[in-house]
Parts: C-alpha cells; sequence; structure tokens
C-alpha cells in the first residue's frame, strides 16, 4: 500500500499545496507531523525525519518502504480489490485505523511511502480537545482489538506476521 505523510496544519493557515510549501510550514511551527503530540508512535513508522530530508522530486514516487511497528495509523491509498476491507466493528474512537493497518500487514502487504503527496488535519491535534465520550469508546476498542489480533490468526493460518 502506498502510504501518505500526514500531517496537523494549525488553524487558521492556509493549507500547503506542495511539499516545499509543507516543508516551510514546518520549518516556521505551522505545520507538524499527525497525531505529534498526542501519540508520537501512531505515526512513526512513517519516518517523518527521513522524508523531510529527501532531494527534491519533480512528480510523486515511492520514496522507501517501512515496515510495520504497532501502533502505526497509516493514511495509505491502496487497489480497491484485494485489499481487506475495514473492519466497521470499529466504531468512534480507536483502534480503527490500527486494526486495518494490522491486518494488511498479518496478510503481507507492504507499506511504501510516497514522496510528492501527503494529506493534511486543518488544526493541531490538542490533548483535551476530544468528545466527552472518547475514553469509553477506546476502552471498547481495546478490548475488541485484543479479540481481533486472535480472529487474524485464525484468518491467515499461514501467516508468519502477527500483530
Amino acid at each position: 500500500v502506498f502510504v501518505l505523510p500526514a500531517f496537523e496544519v494549525r488553524a487558521g493557515t492556509r493549507v500547503p499545496g506542495s511539499k516545499a510549501e509543507l516543508l516551510l510550514s514546518w520549518g516556521v511551527g505551522d505545520a507538524r507531523p499527525f497525531y505529534g503530540t498526542l501519540c508520537p508512535r501512531c505515526q512513526a513508522p512513517t519516518d517523518f525525519g527521513r522524508w523531510r530530508a529527501l532531494p527534491p522530486s519533480p512528480g510523486l514516487r515511492v520514496a522507501y518502504e517501512v515496515p510495520w511497528r504497532d501502533p502505526w495509523e497509516p493514511f495509505y491509498v491502496a487497489p480497491a480489490q484485494g485489499v481487506p476491507p475495514f473492519d466497521e466493528r470499529f466504531l468512534q474512537y480507536g483502534f480503527n485505523r490500527i486494526s486495518q493497518a494490522c491486518e494488511l500487514h498479518v496478510a503481507g502487504f507492504r507499506f511504501a511511502v510516497l514522496d510528492g503527496a501527503f494529506v493534511t488535519h486543518q488544526g493541531f491535534k490538542e490533548p483535551g480537545g476530544f468528545h466527552g465520550g472518547r475514553e469509553a469508546e477506546l476502552g471498547h476498542n481495546r478490548r475488541l482489538f485484543r479479540s481481533f489480533r486472535a480472529e487474524l490468526a485464525q484468518r491467515y493460518p499461514h501467516s508468519a506476521r502477527r500483530c
């Protein structure tokens, strides 16, 4: 699957239209890696430092591959056919992208980070900026994820990969 590095852009700041613009915003503190303050581990495998240091490229390209690591929540694009569907039991907050990336890993997919493309979220994600039911949703989905991982072992019995 093709991973799109994800960023948060300060509210009121224009969304960058190119990597060069994003790097400028990042340099002055108006952009940062997604979940950089809330859950750095959730995006760390993307390797933002490596992505940032890539030489300029005239277009879209695969820059490098990265191994899956828990609790990665990559934003990605993939073919419509052949990719395991999103497990709709993960409602609301927590473990939705983690579970999908975990299944991709167990199913044998590789993760290729793109250069020349990225996604942004308008506004910085800050502690305390979530709705009141977030902790209950997170607890429910955490319990569901434990059973989901056991299901993956049954669904992919010949895979040596686990999450």
